[in-house]
């Protein structure tokens, strides 16, 4: 039965050859649009993590702060966990590290009569996870502090914009597979519209609907399968192609040891998937026109 069944589908693969190839086409491009969607997210989530793992602190000092409540202020930081990049901002550094971050209206704020900035002691935690409530609330309390600022308002605002992603990605990958799906139950509507005569001859010669469907669930899989290989390598050149401009100086060239493909698990797991979907596709269509057949 299964080498009967291959052999109808070589058949149904030389004559119908014009609607495989445009279901493959059609499939392929679906794919690669859902691969390189979620491929791009992928890195992301990936590159955002990497960037908010070290949490950034500023600790804004009183007025008139003394060296021993300094180093007091210092000694405390110094034995937080997974504290790192302890670096003391004066007065007068901060106030030209504001300067400098408007490039455009530089020369009008260096004019400008700014009151007194106060020293900052900034330090990063290298955990995913920010100060606790204890740390933090400590570091508020001790002598010579004004106040604690954190990055977490950012990190709030990306953990948003994430779950939103999320869902709209979610949401867009169950709309690419419908598509996929769609597209190959009508590539093998069609295909079997196309021999409906020797369908109907079968049926009344006795074939089973499982023996006249195995060809048909066999070409929708094989669909799906070259689709999704074609796919990959498309996705694995448009990838290398982007990775190579955007790593071209010196600068951005650290991205490449950052930024990946799809792993072997991964790629698999995608394969497995989509051949699945062809089959089921597949089984939908031949099963929907056989079912209706009057004989």
């Amino acid at each position: 039965m299964i080498s009967s069944a291959f052999g109808q589908t070589l058949d149904n693969l030389r004559e119908n050859y014009s609607t495989i190839l445009s279901g493959i086409v059609m499939t392929c491009f679906s794919l690669v649009i859902l691969g390189t969607f979620i491929l791009v997210y992928q890195n992301l989530i990936h590159l955002t993590q990497l960037a908010f793992r070290k949490s950034h602190y500023s600790l804004f000092l009183v007025d008139q702060i003394s060296s021993h409540q300094k180093s007091a202020i210092a000694a405390y930081v110094k034995k937080i966990p997974d504290v790192g990049g302890i670096q003391e901002v004066s007065s007068d550094e901060a106030k030209k590290q504001l300067i400098e971050s408007f490039v455009e209206a530089r020369e009008l704020l260096q004019q400008l009569d700014f009151p007194t900035f106060p020293n900052i002691l900034e330090f990063v935690l290298d955990r995913s996870g920010p100060l606790t409530i204890e740390e933090a609330r400590h570091l508020k309390s001790l002598d010579g502090v004004h106040d604690l600022i954190t990055g977490r308002e950012t990190r709030d605002q990306i953990n948003t914009f994430f779950n939103i992603a999320n869902f709209v990605g979610l949401f867009l990958i169950t709309l690419l597979m419908i598509c996929m799906v769609l597209i190959i139950y009508n590539t093998i509507h069609i295909a079997i519209r196309m021999r409906i005569k020797e369908i109907e001859i079968l049926k009344i010669l006795g074939a089973s609907p499982g023996f006249i469907r195995l060809p048909y669930i066999l070409e929708g899989t094989l669909i799906a399968s070259i689709s999704c290989l074609l796919s990959l390598g498309i996705i694995f050149f448009l990838y290398s192609f982007v990775v190579a401009g955007i790593t071209f100086n010196n600068a951005t060239y650290p991205i490449r040891g950052v930024v990946r493909f799809f792993t072997i698990l991964e790629m698999g797991t995608f394969f497995v998937t989509i051949m699945l979907l062809g089959a089921f596709s597949s089984y939908l269509a031949a099963n929907r026109i056989i079912n209706n057949l009057d004989v």
